[in-house]
Protein backbone atom coordinates (compact mmCIF):
# COMPACT_ATOMS: atom_id res chain seq x y z
CA UNK A 1 0.00 0.00 0.00
CA UNK A 2 2.83 2.42 0.83
CA UNK A 3 4.44 1.79 -2.54
CA UNK A 4 1.17 2.35 -4.36
CA UNK A 5 0.67 5.68 -2.61
CA UNK A 6 4.20 6.78 -3.35
CA UNK A 7 3.89 5.94 -7.03
CA UNK A 8 0.62 7.78 -7.31
CA UNK A 9 2.15 10.88 -5.76
CA UNK A 10 5.19 10.76 -8.04
CA UNK A 11 3.08 10.71 -11.21
CA UNK A 12 2.42 14.43 -10.86
CA UNK A 13 6.14 15.16 -11.06
CA UNK A 14 6.20 14.25 -14.72
CA UNK A 15 3.55 16.84 -15.49
CA UNK A 16 5.72 19.53 -13.92
CA UNK A 17 9.00 18.21 -15.26
CA UNK A 18 10.11 21.46 -16.85
CA UNK A 19 10.22 23.09 -13.41
CA UNK A 20 13.21 20.90 -12.61
CA UNK A 21 15.39 22.95 -14.96
CA UNK A 22 17.07 26.33 -14.69
CA UNK A 23 14.68 28.58 -12.75
CA UNK A 24 15.75 31.56 -14.88
CA UNK A 25 14.58 29.96 -18.11
CA UNK A 26 10.96 29.04 -17.60
CA UNK A 27 7.54 30.41 -16.79
CA UNK A 28 4.91 29.00 -14.47
CA UNK A 29 2.64 28.57 -17.48
CA UNK A 30 5.21 26.35 -19.18
CA UNK A 31 5.84 24.44 -15.96
CA UNK A 32 2.21 23.30 -15.83
CA UNK A 33 2.39 22.35 -19.53
CA UNK A 34 0.09 25.06 -20.89
CA UNK A 35 0.64 26.29 -24.45
CA UNK A 36 -0.06 29.74 -25.86
CA UNK A 37 -0.93 32.91 -23.95
CA UNK A 38 -3.15 31.38 -21.29
CA UNK A 39 -4.66 33.90 -18.89
CA UNK A 40 -6.41 31.44 -16.57
CA UNK A 41 -7.31 27.78 -16.29
CA UNK A 42 -9.96 26.25 -14.04
CA UNK A 43 -9.71 22.53 -13.43
CA UNK A 44 -12.49 20.35 -12.00
CA UNK A 45 -12.21 16.64 -11.33
CA UNK A 46 -14.98 14.02 -11.21
CA UNK A 47 -15.28 10.32 -10.56
CA UNK A 48 -15.42 8.35 -13.82
CA UNK A 49 -18.53 6.29 -14.55
CA UNK A 50 -19.69 4.30 -17.56
CA UNK A 51 -22.80 5.38 -19.46
CA UNK A 52 -25.36 2.93 -20.81
CA UNK A 53 -23.51 3.01 -24.13
CA UNK A 54 -20.19 2.17 -22.45
CA UNK A 55 -18.68 5.65 -22.76
CA UNK A 56 -16.68 7.15 -19.89
CA UNK A 57 -18.53 10.16 -18.47
CA UNK A 58 -18.14 12.29 -15.36
CA UNK A 59 -19.93 11.32 -12.18
CA UNK A 60 -19.84 12.98 -8.76
CA UNK A 61 -17.11 15.41 -7.73
CA UNK A 62 -13.78 13.73 -7.03
CA UNK A 63 -12.27 14.28 -3.58
CA UNK A 64 -9.33 12.28 -2.23
CA UNK A 65 -6.30 13.00 -0.02
CA UNK A 66 -7.07 16.71 0.24
CA UNK A 67 -7.27 17.32 -3.52
CA UNK A 68 -9.42 20.26 -4.63
CA UNK A 69 -10.50 21.89 -7.84
CA UNK A 70 -8.60 25.08 -8.59
CA UNK A 71 -8.18 28.15 -10.78
CA UNK A 72 -4.71 29.30 -11.84
CA UNK A 73 -4.26 32.85 -13.17
CA UNK A 74 -1.20 34.11 -15.07
CA UNK A 75 0.19 37.50 -16.03
CA UNK A 76 1.21 38.31 -19.61
CA UNK A 77 4.68 36.83 -18.99
CA UNK A 78 3.21 33.50 -17.96
CA UNK A 79 3.86 33.80 -14.22
CA UNK A 80 1.28 33.03 -11.54
CA UNK A 81 -0.74 35.93 -10.17
CA UNK A 82 -3.01 33.71 -8.08
CA UNK A 83 -4.03 30.10 -7.45
CA UNK A 84 -7.47 29.58 -5.91
CA UNK A 85 -8.67 26.27 -4.48
CA UNK A 86 -12.39 25.69 -4.98
CA UNK A 87 -15.21 23.72 -3.37
CA UNK A 88 -17.75 21.81 -5.44
CA UNK A 89 -19.83 24.98 -5.95
CA UNK A 90 -16.82 26.80 -7.40
CA UNK A 91 -16.37 29.02 -4.35
CA UNK A 92 -12.84 29.83 -3.16
CA UNK A 93 -11.68 27.91 -0.09
CA UNK A 94 -8.11 29.18 0.01
CA UNK A 95 -5.87 31.24 -2.25
CA UNK A 96 -2.22 32.01 -3.00
CA UNK A 97 -1.35 35.52 -4.26
CA UNK A 98 1.93 36.19 -6.11
CA UNK A 99 3.64 39.60 -6.38
CA UNK A 100 6.76 40.45 -8.42
CA UNK A 101 9.56 43.01 -8.24
CA UNK A 102 10.52 45.45 -11.01
CA UNK A 103 12.74 42.78 -12.60
CA UNK A 104 9.84 40.35 -12.83
CA UNK A 105 11.11 38.06 -10.08
CA UNK A 106 8.79 36.69 -7.43
CA UNK A 107 8.92 39.04 -4.44
CA UNK A 108 6.16 37.72 -2.16
CA UNK A 109 3.70 34.84 -2.05
CA UNK A 110 0.79 35.09 0.37
CA UNK A 111 -1.44 32.21 1.47
CA UNK A 112 -5.02 32.93 2.57
CA UNK A 113 -7.29 30.35 4.27
CA UNK A 114 -9.53 32.39 4.06
CA UNK A 115 -7.62 35.19 5.88
CA UNK A 116 -3.85 35.64 5.61
CA UNK A 117 -1.96 32.72 7.16
CA UNK A 118 1.54 32.89 5.70
CA UNK A 119 3.45 35.48 3.68
CA UNK A 120 6.70 34.42 2.03
CA UNK A 121 9.37 36.92 0.95
CA UNK A 122 12.11 36.01 -1.55
CA UNK A 123 15.72 37.14 -1.90
CA UNK A 124 18.03 36.33 -4.84
CA UNK A 125 21.75 35.95 -5.47
CA UNK A 126 23.75 37.81 -8.11
CA UNK A 127 22.78 35.19 -10.70
CA UNK A 128 19.07 35.75 -10.08
CA UNK A 129 18.56 32.49 -8.19
CA UNK A 130 16.53 32.21 -4.99
CA UNK A 131 18.88 32.23 -2.00
CA UNK A 132 16.53 33.04 0.92
CA UNK A 133 12.83 32.65 1.62
CA UNK A 134 11.30 34.01 4.81
CA UNK A 135 7.86 32.82 5.95
CA UNK A 136 5.92 35.22 8.20
CA UNK A 137 2.63 34.66 10.00
CA UNK A 138 -0.37 36.99 9.85
CA UNK A 139 1.14 39.17 12.59
CA UNK A 140 4.38 39.60 10.66
CA UNK A 141 6.39 37.32 12.95
CA UNK A 142 9.02 35.09 11.36
CA UNK A 143 8.07 31.40 11.26
CA UNK A 144 10.56 29.67 8.96
CA UNK A 145 13.64 30.66 6.95
CA UNK A 146 14.76 28.62 3.94
CA UNK A 147 18.23 28.94 2.43
CA UNK A 148 19.43 27.58 -0.90
CA UNK A 149 23.14 27.16 -1.62
CA UNK A 150 24.51 26.49 -5.11
CA UNK A 151 27.64 24.49 -5.88
CA UNK A 152 28.09 25.53 -9.49
CA UNK A 153 31.15 23.35 -10.11
CA UNK A 154 29.27 20.15 -9.24
CA UNK A 155 25.76 21.41 -10.11
CA UNK A 156 24.43 20.69 -6.63
CA UNK A 157 21.69 22.67 -4.88
CA UNK A 158 21.16 22.38 -1.14
CA UNK A 159 17.98 23.78 0.42
CA UNK A 160 17.69 23.93 4.20
CA UNK A 161 14.83 25.06 6.44
CA UNK A 162 15.26 26.61 9.90
CA UNK A 163 12.73 27.72 12.50
CA UNK A 164 12.68 31.25 13.89
CA UNK A 165 15.27 30.32 16.52
CA UNK A 166 17.62 29.15 13.77
CA UNK A 167 17.15 25.46 14.55
CA UNK A 168 17.48 23.03 11.65
CA UNK A 169 14.17 21.57 10.41
CA UNK A 170 14.80 19.72 7.13
CA UNK A 171 17.02 19.68 4.06
CA UNK A 172 17.00 18.58 0.42
CA UNK A 173 19.99 18.07 -1.88
CA UNK A 174 19.56 18.05 -5.66
CA UNK A 175 22.18 16.94 -8.17
CA UNK A 176 21.46 18.40 -11.62
CA UNK A 177 22.73 17.72 -15.12
CA UNK A 178 24.18 20.33 -17.48
CA UNK A 179 20.67 21.24 -18.71
CA UNK A 180 19.54 21.97 -15.16
CA UNK A 181 17.32 18.92 -14.63
CA UNK A 182 17.44 16.90 -11.42
CA UNK A 183 19.23 13.57 -11.68
CA UNK A 184 19.48 12.74 -7.97
CA UNK A 185 17.31 14.08 -5.14
CA UNK A 186 17.67 13.38 -1.42
CA UNK A 187 15.44 14.63 1.39
CA UNK A 188 16.55 14.63 5.04
CA UNK A 189 14.03 14.93 7.88
CA UNK A 190 14.27 16.85 11.15
CA UNK A 191 16.56 14.15 12.57
CA UNK A 192 18.86 14.56 9.54
CA UNK A 193 17.95 11.06 8.42
CA UNK A 194 17.40 10.26 4.75
CA UNK A 195 13.65 10.21 4.22
CA UNK A 196 13.35 10.19 0.44
CA UNK A 197 15.83 9.33 -2.31
CA UNK A 198 15.12 9.24 -6.00
CA UNK A 199 17.03 9.28 -9.27
CA UNK A 200 15.54 10.79 -12.43
CA UNK A 201 16.18 10.61 -16.16
CA UNK A 202 14.91 13.53 -18.27
CA UNK A 203 14.62 14.20 -21.98
CA UNK A 204 16.42 17.29 -23.28
CA UNK A 205 13.12 19.21 -23.14
CA UNK A 206 12.73 18.37 -19.45
CA UNK A 207 10.13 15.62 -19.63
CA UNK A 208 10.63 13.00 -16.95
CA UNK A 209 11.31 9.62 -18.58
CA UNK A 210 12.36 7.40 -15.69
CA UNK A 211 12.29 7.59 -11.92
CA UNK A 212 13.99 5.24 -9.48
CA UNK A 213 13.14 5.38 -5.78
CA UNK A 214 15.90 4.02 -3.54
CA UNK A 215 16.02 2.68 -0.02
CA UNK A 216 18.55 3.99 2.49
CA UNK A 217 20.85 1.01 1.76
CA UNK A 218 20.90 2.04 -1.94
CA UNK A 219 18.73 -0.90 -3.00
CA UNK A 220 15.92 -0.13 -5.47
CA UNK A 221 12.45 0.25 -3.97
CA UNK A 222 10.74 0.63 -7.35
CA UNK A 223 11.23 2.09 -10.83
CA UNK A 224 8.66 3.96 -12.93
CA UNK A 225 8.72 4.85 -16.62
CA UNK A 226 6.77 7.66 -18.26
CA UNK A 227 5.48 8.04 -21.83
CA UNK A 228 4.01 11.09 -23.59
CA UNK A 229 1.89 11.87 -26.64
CA UNK A 230 2.87 14.18 -29.50
CA UNK A 231 1.53 17.18 -27.56
CA UNK A 232 3.95 16.35 -24.76
CA UNK A 233 1.31 15.31 -22.21
CA UNK A 234 1.73 12.26 -20.00
CA UNK A 235 -0.12 9.20 -21.33
CA UNK A 236 1.44 6.38 -19.30
CA UNK A 237 3.08 5.92 -15.91
CA UNK A 238 4.03 2.29 -15.34
CA UNK A 239 6.51 0.13 -13.38
CA UNK A 240 9.49 -1.32 -15.22
CA UNK A 241 8.64 -4.81 -13.95
CA UNK A 242 5.50 -6.70 -12.97
CA UNK A 243 4.43 -5.46 -9.58
CA UNK A 244 1.09 -6.30 -7.98
CA UNK A 245 1.43 -3.32 -5.64
CA UNK A 246 1.47 -0.78 -8.47
CA UNK A 247 -1.19 -0.37 -11.16
CA UNK A 248 -0.16 1.50 -14.29
CA UNK A 249 -1.80 4.90 -14.85
CA UNK A 250 -2.97 5.83 -18.35
CA UNK A 251 -4.40 9.14 -19.60
CA UNK A 252 -6.59 10.04 -22.59
CA UNK A 253 -7.02 13.67 -23.66
CA UNK A 254 -9.29 15.89 -25.73
CA UNK A 255 -7.69 19.15 -26.97
CA UNK A 256 -8.63 22.68 -27.96
CA UNK A 257 -7.21 24.56 -30.97
CA UNK A 258 -4.18 25.70 -28.95
CA UNK A 259 -3.21 22.07 -28.18
CA UNK A 260 -4.16 22.44 -24.51
CA UNK A 261 -6.27 19.60 -23.19
CA UNK A 262 -9.79 20.43 -22.07
CA UNK A 263 -10.80 16.94 -20.94
CA UNK A 264 -8.68 14.15 -19.47
CA UNK A 265 -9.68 10.62 -18.51
CA UNK A 266 -7.44 8.86 -16.01
CA UNK A 267 -7.37 5.06 -16.12
CA UNK A 268 -5.89 2.84 -13.44
CA UNK A 269 -5.11 -0.36 -15.27
CA UNK A 270 -8.12 -0.97 -17.51
CA UNK A 271 -10.59 0.83 -15.24
CA UNK A 272 -11.60 4.47 -15.69
CA UNK A 273 -10.75 6.30 -12.48
CA UNK A 274 -11.49 10.02 -12.93
CA UNK A 275 -12.53 12.64 -15.47
CA UNK A 276 -10.99 16.13 -15.34
CA UNK A 277 -12.36 19.11 -17.25
CA UNK A 278 -10.71 22.45 -17.89
CA UNK A 279 -11.99 25.93 -18.71
CA UNK A 280 -9.17 27.91 -20.34
CA UNK A 281 -9.11 31.66 -20.92
CA UNK A 282 -6.54 33.23 -23.29
CA UNK A 283 -5.13 36.74 -23.58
Amino acid sequence: MVKKLLCGALVSLSVLCSSCGDSNKHSDREDVALRGKVKSVTEKQYHAVLSETGDVVKGSFFRMDGEWDYTEKFNSKGMFTSVSFLDRDGDTISKRIYEYDEDGKLATKSFYDPSLKVKSQYEYDASGRVKLVYDFDADGDLMVATTTEYNDDNRIETTTKFNKQGKYLEQSVSQKNKLGFVTDFKYYNNERKLGNWRKEVHADDGRLLEMTVLNQDESVAFMVKYEYNKQGDLVLSAPFSDDEEYIADRYHYEYDKKSNWRRRIHFKGDSAYSVTERIIEYY
